[in-house]
């Protein structure tokens, strides 16, 4: 596997409800665990053309999480971001985006034919946080 500076990118839906979740919880239990987290509002350099910075965030990264909500599959931002992890996944041999699905919405193909992680409300956050994690403190596999 390449060496990554980060363990994981999060792709999620700026100005969305999911922002505050994404940049608090999220953020926070990825952190806590020990796991190095490329995220916009911290990593993106100013004056960059924010498509280049994406795709850094992604290469840089063994994994990303698109963070899925009906906000998020509106975005093509988040749609070059999730289809840039697939695209490296398929150069690598590796299965490098993993969905986590924050609000219940319809997955277009390009998603729904991975597993997701349902993490829409606290009951599942708690349950099923401490597997998000454990994937991403593994190398992507192929």
């Amino acid at each position: 596997m390449a060496e990554h500076h980060f363990d994981v990118f999060v792709s999620y839906r700026q100005r969305s409800p999911d922002q505050e979740w994404v940049r608090g919880p999220l953020l926070d239990a990825l952190r806590d665990a020990g796991l190095r987290v490329f995220i916009d509002v911290e990593q993106f350099r100013l004056g960059e053309p924010v498509i280049s910075e994406m795709a850094r965030g992604v290469e840089q990264s063994a994994y990303t999480i698109a963070v899925a909500t009906p906000a998020y599959l509106q975005s093509a931002f988040t749609e070059f971001e999730n289809l840039i992890s697939q695209h490296l996944g398929l150069e690598g041999a590796s299965q490098r985006l993993i969905v986590v699905m924050r609000e219940t919405c319809r997955l277009p193909l390009r998603l729904r034919y991975k597993l997701w992680l349902p993490i829409t409300n606290d009951a599942e956050v708690a349950q099923n946080l401490p597997r998000l994690v454990a994937t991403l403190k593994t190398p992507p596999v192929p």
